[in-house]
Order: C-alpha cells, then sequence, then structure tokens
C-alpha cells in the first residue's frame, strides 16, 4: 500500500503523518527563537573553553544574590546539526539567573563536520573549563547541573551519565585535571533510544509523525551517529546504557504529541531509571497536548519547573 504526500508515493507503514499544512503550522511554531543577549545585564560572551575556534560559550550571571552561584548549562538542540548557543530555547532557562543561579551557553561541533562522540566531548570540556575556572567566574563548582533540549537533551543526560568516563571526557580539549560531573540533570524531549527505528512507537501511540523514513535518504541520527548495520554500536550512544545507581537526580520534561521524537523514549528512561534507582532519582513530566519544541517549554512557566527541580537537589542559590 502506498499514500501520496507532495507529489511522491511511499510505502506505507502503519504511521499516521501530519498534513503539509500542519507541517508548516508546526515548524513555524517549533522554530528556535534568537536570543539578543544585550538586554541581559550581567554577560560574559564568547569565552573560548576549550582549545578549538568553536568552542566557546556565553556565561549569564544573575542580578541578585552572592557568589559562589549554582551554574546551570544549556546545550541547544537542532539534531545535532544546527542551532547556536543563542539561536535555540535559551528563553526557556535563562529564567533561573531571576533566582540566584548562573547560566552557562555552550557551543558545540556539530554534524556533518563532526561526528559522535565529538560534540559529546565539547559539551563536557565546557563543564571541566568552568569547574577549573570556577572562582574567577563566581561560580560554586560543588553545585553544577545541565539542561538542553532535543539533541541537546539528549547531550545533556549523556554527560551525565558518563561523569568521569575517560572515553567520553575529551581531555586533549584541555582542563585534564577537572571533574566533568554534574549534580543533576534536565532532559526536555531529547532522543534516548538511538538504536532502533521510531515508527514502531508512533504506531504504538497514533501520534502524527513529522518526518518520513525515506530509503537511501540519511536520517540525523545517519548523519550524526554514522550509518551502521551493527545496532549493538549505535546502542553504545545512547543514554539508556549509561544509567548507573549514582547518576545525578534527572528530570524529564515530553510533549505526548512530539512528532520528532516518540515521548515513549522518555517514559524509557524514567523506566530504566527507577530499575537501577529505584524511586525519586527521575521525575518525569508529559504534557498531552505539546508537539517537539513546543513554544511552550520556552517560557518562563517552564524556567520555574527547572527552578523547582534544582531548588530541591542543589539546594537552591545564597541569599
Amino acid at each position: 500500500m502506498f499514500e501520496p504526500t507532495g507529489g511522491a508515493r511511499f510505502a506505507w507503514d502503519g504511521c499516521n503523518y501530519m498534513s503539509e499544512e500542519e507541517m508548516r503550522a508546526f515548524s513555524a511554531a517549533s522554530m528556535p527563537k534568537a536570543f539578543d543577549p544585550a538586554g541581559f545585564p550581567n554577560t560574559i560572551l564568547d569565552v573560548r573553553y576549550g582549545t578549538l575556534p568553536e568552542q566557546i560559550l556565553d556565561v549569564y550571571l544573575p542580578g541578585t544574590g552572592s557568589a559562589p552561584f549554582p551554574v546551570l548549562f544549556f546545550v541547544h538542540g537542532g539534531a545535532w546539526s544546527q542551532g547556536t548557543k543563542r539561536l535555540t530555547y535559551l528563553h526557556g532557562v535563562i529564567g533561573v539567573t531571576e533566582s540566584g543561579y548562573a547560566v552557562v551557553s555552550v557551543d558545540y561541533r556539530l554534524a556533518p563536520a563532526v561526528r559522535f562522540p565529538e560534540f559529546l566531548l565539547d559539551v563536557k570540556t565546557a563543564i571541566r573549563w568552568a569547574r577549573a575556572n570556577a572562582g574567577e567566574y563566581g561560580f560554586d563548582p560543588r553545585r553544577f547541573a545541565i539542561a538542553g533540549d532535543s539533541a541537546g537533551g539528549y547531550l545533556s543526560l549523556m554527560a551525565a551519565y558518563t561523569a568521569d568516563h575517560p572515553e567520553y571526557a575529551g581531555l586533549r580539549y584541555g582542563w585534564p585535571d577537572a571533574s566533568d560531573a554534574v549534580q543533576a540533570v534536565c532532559d526536555m524531549y531529547g532522543p534516548t533510544v538511538i538504536d532502533d527505528p521510531t515508527a514502531p512507537f508512533y504506531r504504538e501511540s497514533g501520534v502524527k509523525r513529522a518526518m518520513r523514513d525515506v530509503a537511501g535518504v540519511p536520517t540525523f541520527y545517519d548523519v550524526a551517529f554514522g550509518k551502521t548495520t551493527n545496532p549493538a554500536l549505535l546502542r553504545l550512544a545512547g543514554p539508556l546504557g549509561y544509567v548507573h545507581k549514582n547518576i545525578p537526580p534527572t528530570l524529564i520534561l515530553h510533549g505526548k504529541q512530539d512528532g520528532i521524537v516518540p515521548y515513549q523514549h522518555s517514559v524509557l528512561l524514567a523506566d530504566r531509571i527507577r530499575a537501577v534507582c529505584g524511586e525519586g532519582r527521575a521525575e518525569l513530566k508529559l504534557y498531552e497536548d505539546r508537539n517537539h519544541g513546543d513554544p511552550s517549554f520556552n517560557t518562563s512557566e517552564n524556567a520555574q519547573e527547572i527552578i523547582h527541580f534544582l531548588d530541591r537537589h542543589l539546594g537552591g542559590p545564597r541569599e
């Protein structure tokens, strides 16, 4: 059976798909918004954190409270191939600075110029930079958290769960004597299953997909992780396999109408954490009506969700 879409014909795979009109509306709503740091009072911009020119970050310091400040690293999404530290959903986390947290927004190298694990090594190098230079910037090196959306959520999970793993450290990029551990992590609709096809999740839920798998056309996963016929190799790149008893507390936010990353990815992660760590280590919030990159994730209300989580697990900022 075939199904026509936009003049093309595709083998029917049992999934529902957005119409062209729905896809246009989805694309317009989910497009990351540019963040203008000029309107933010306490910024240190374009700081080099590693040995490469692409390894730069922005620092946003709170206007209240006293140093040392707890730190939230933010990792942008974009399928590991798009986005920047300012073209991202930074509006959805920057509000934590109003509650005394510093925000560090990280640029990392993108596919296809690099593949996994290079972009992960960049993120972990940024964490080591911040810990090694905590005194200069007013950071509290004992209270680091990390958050990201979509591909950035994936990178946040991997950075948090592979703390001090030398194979994923990227020590050649700098600060080899500092730890890359974080004390909390927030994943917003990040993919957790790299090795299995996506279609079965959508057949199970009936949620409309945004994109089709087309034979001969590389997927985002192919570009970022390298196409392979060995699922075991891809499984090594997925956060589920790195859940262990000492992972940091994890907040997971996902919309059930997500047409890019099935919400079941987050359910599987939360279930895995509960199985390994027991109750209380993972907090899963599913939103019935939100799609991927939903504007509701890019609001002050979203920042409040993260603040409540950080306050519980990092102890809150100093007065």
